[in-house]
């Protein structure tokens, strides 16, 4: 998928998100992303981004509203040919970053049971006025 591509798509699922997405309302520390996966791929909420598979949630973050992105990377993945997986992490933080300029909060977490890296961002979400002049900046 082309950079703007990607980028234009992480705008598009994150403002689905904010008005009709699946909440969240559990811990950022001790996240099951096991559960939200499945949870997301049942209510068809789930999406295939920059080779890995990604969910958005509606949360909570430092009493505002927000919504919680988790990145699904393979540890052992032959579709992203041969990136490693530290690439592949900064790939994700990169455009994500990129998209969304400041993020509130993020992480990365290898389980090696899931054969997974999770990479976890929360970017609080902006008021409607804020919302309107970053697409007029844009």
């Amino acid at each position: 998928m082309a950079h703007e591509k990607v980028i234009e798509r992480l705008i598009e699922i994150f403002e689905t998100t904010v008005e009709s997405g699946i909440s969240y309302d559990g811990s950022n520390d001790n996240i099951e992303y096991y559960s939200l996966f499945c949870k997301a791929a049942s209510k068809e909420k789930l999406y295939k981004i920059m080779g890995n598979n990604l969910c958005m949630f509606n949360c909570r973050h430092k009493d505002s509203d927000a919504v919680m992105m988790i990145f699904y990377i393979p540890i052992n993945s032959t579709d992203s040919g041969a990136k490693n997986v530290a690439e592949r992490v900064m790939e994700v933080v990169e455009g994500v970053e990129e998209c969304f300029v400041t993020l509130d909060y993020i992480k990365s977490e290898e389980v090696k049971e899931d054969k997974f890296i999770y990479v976890t961002a929360i970017k609080l979400v902006p008021q409607e006025e804020e919302w309107i002049k970053e697409k007029w900046n844009n």
